[in-house]
């Protein structure tokens, strides 16, 4: 009986760790593009600095799990396609003064589907932008690259004014954004 109670124990204390193949991963590159429009032209902006981890699970090549995912952007870091002007309009809408960062935090996965050689994952998270805070659903797709980085890729359409922002103005007015932008992301993030 004592054989059987060691064993017991042993196994009760190892089952936690036996199952788990999750791996902490940290952003390694990034491109971030955001497109929106105005009564006169479209226009883009791109993100240059990003970081943030996530823990996946990878079984067979496969993604299997996602947790504890969570991304910043850094405001000051966004350059827009019309120069210096552009760029302080974004910062003066995103009031970086005192909100530096955009954050995002996975609450859950509600799917993941394995298809062949992709992901693909719809997600809940909250979205953090000028200091207000929203829910959101992401649909990115992951893929595990051939050197065991993992890249996830989508769009997402967000409303400024979710977000209290006011969409921006320039030459007093004349020209006025739309409301909404367009994020598209490629994201590629590796094991730490």
């Amino acid at each position: 009986m004592p054989f059987i109670k060691q064993i017991t124990i042993i196994l009760l204390i190892l089952i936690p760790f036996l199952g788990s193949t999750q791996n902490r991963y940290a952003v390694k590159s990034h491109e971030i593009a955001i497109d929106g429009t105005s009564n006169v032209m479209s226009w883009s902006a791109e993100v240059e600095q990003v970081s943030g981890h996530f823990d996946i699970a990878i079984e067979d090549g496969k993604i299997t799990s996602i947790e504890n995912v969570r991304i910043r952007v850094d405001t000051r870091s966004i350059e827009g396609s019309e120069g210096r002007r552009m760029n302080n309009k974004i910062y003066e809408s995103l009031e970086t003064g005192d909100h530096p960062f955009i954050n995002y935090e996975l609450r859950d996965i509600l799917s993941l589907y394995e298809n062949p050689g992709t992901a693909r994952i719809t997600s809940r998270g909250v979205l953090t932008v000028a200091g207000v805070s929203r829910v959101i659903e992401l649909e990115p797709v992951g893929r595990v690259l051939r050197n065991g980085d993992i890249e996830f890729t989508g769009t997402q359409t967000i409303d400024m004014t979710d977000y209290n922002i006011d969409p921006p103005t320039a030459m007093f007015g004349v020209l006025r954004t739309g409301k909404e932008v367009e994020l598209s992301y490629r994201v590629v993030v590796s094991p730490e």
